[in-house]
């Protein structure tokens, strides 16, 4: 029986040699110095599980698993991220990497991390199903992952933003931090049904940055099974609106469906870069 592969990806030799020592014998190992060509062979090799470091030559490690997430055929490969930067390891545990080994490790903590992110992954495989939240804005309601959201309250008393599009002019404070309030109801388009201390906040995080959604209702979170939900790569057409890069599948659900959405989809990479900014602009002005 052949062993599963691996693809080791990192611009340092030494890390690369080091993995390889570690991991021969009990996997089939290739591996990548630079993110574009992990992305060619991912898609290509189609491995067991892939060790992802972050800061490398031509793509960074976080687009190489962002663009792995979006792609159907290679969303379902776990990703370990092998990196010295804590804070951004752990922001991609929120972009779908399976779990996050420090540098430098031992040979027993990288055997155990891979053994258990591909044991995870074939439990997901074989079960299918989804912890969700369902939210409503105006009359549309979806659904969204709930390892994507950190919490969920009452929207409190907001600020302006001095900048953004009209969709993110707010902002609000949380237990002594800033967060940017993005309406998911004038982001799409629509009225909300429930007046603003009424409405809720969904707190994501991307990139290392947190950022408050705002929406009309958030109902409590359940488990889905396999069967209720249509996944993207099974639907029909290639186009599925203009959330279609978000769109993970659709929940069937008393006799309707509704998308399963990854809330990242609401703002742009560019845009997420800036909040951070925006949030000083605002403080500033609001203590001059």
């Amino acid at each position: 029986m052949s062993l599963p592969s691996l693809l080791l990806v990192d611009d340092s030799d030494a890390i690369l040699a080091l993995e390889r020592a570690i991991l021969s014998g009990h996997y089939t190992i290739h591996t990548a110095s630079n993110g574009r060509e992990a992305l060619e062979k991912v898609g290509r090799l189609q491995p067991a599980a892939v060790l992802l470091d972050l800061s490398m030559p031509e793509m960074d490690g976080d687009e190489v698993l962002q663009r792995m997430k979006a792609d159907p055929a290679t969303a379902g490969i776990p990703v370990i991220i092998i990196s010295s930067e804590k804070s951004r390891a752990e922001a991609c545990l929120g972009l779908g990497a399976e779990t996050f080994l420090a540098k430098p490790f031992r040979a027993d903590e990288l055997l155990q991390a891979v053994g258990e992110a591909m044991a995870s992954a074939r439990q997901r495989a074989r079960t299918g199903s989804l912890l969700a939240l369902r939210l409503t804005v105006g009359d549309l309601e979806f659904a969204i992952p709930l390892d994507a959201v950190r919490e969920v309250l009452l929207q409190p008393a907001t600020r302006p933003l001095p900048t953004g599009p009209s969709y993110l002019r707010e902002y609000v404070e949380v237990r002594g931090s800033s967060l940017c309030v993005l309406d998911v109801a004038c982001r799409l388009g629509v009225e909300h049904k429930l007046s603003r201390v009424e409405r809720m906040l969904v707190v994501i995080e991307s990139e290392g940055v947190a950022l408050a959604l705002a929406v009309d209702t958030v109902k409590d979170p359940e488990e889905y099974a396999s069967e209720d939900i249509d996944r993207r790569e099974r639907l029909g057409g290639a186009d599925h609106g203009p959330l279609r890069e978000g769109l993970i599948g659709m929940l069937r659900q008393a006799g309707r469906s509704l998308p399963i959405l990854d809330p990242r989809v609401f703002i742009s990479r560019g845009l997420l870069r800036e909040l951070p900014s925006m949030l000083e602009a605002a403080e500033a002005r609001r203590s001059a």
